[in-house]
């Protein structure tokens, strides 16, 4: 078996099955096979107590861990009261913890938007919504005629 380890804060808004799901879709995506994802809470997300227990744990149980990340999320109240360590420091902090057990898997970063429990990863674009269209202008009318063009040639002519 193998595992994945994401740090998340402790805000009861985060859901770790609507987390859990976006990591396992970046996990299909980056080919990497975790058998658990196990979703850590500290506050403000940062590598604590739970995510050393947790890497201890795994490291007994001889159980590879194959991914990480460290999620903050945007309305985070560790983050307003100064108890939130940086996204890069935390994930430094991670690395270095998951060094020391001689465990080297990815370390990625993202933000969590609370109101819906989106996750955006810091190395991948947002996905946004764009338009598709068949080209600059005005819709093309049956006959392969702008069809504000022939109004105005027809009232001029």
């Amino acid at each position: 078996m193998a595992a994945a380890v994401v740090a998340i804060c402790v805000d009861p808004r985060l859901s770790h099955e609507l987390i859990r799901v976006q990591v396992r879709q970046r996990l299909d995506r980056s080919g990497i096979r975790a058998d658990r994802i196990f979703i850590l809470n500290d506050v403000g997300g940062n590598p604590g107590p739970n995510f050393l227990n947790t890497i201890q744990l795994l490291t007994r149980m001889r159980e590879p861990i194959v991914f990480c990340a460290v999620l903050h999320h945007d309305d985070c109240l560790a983050a307003q009261h100064g108890l939130r360590t940086d996204l890069p420091g935390a994930a430094d902090r991670m690395a270095a913890e998951l060094s020391r057990a001689n465990a080297r898997p990815p370390v990625l970063t993202g933000h969590i938007r609370t109101q819906n429990n989106q996750l955006l990863w810091s190395d991948e674009p947002e996905w946004r919504y764009v338009p598709f269209t068949f080209g600059p202008g005005a819709p093309v009318s049956s006959s392969g005629q702008d069809p504000k063009t022939r109004a105005s040639k027809g009232a001029a002519g």
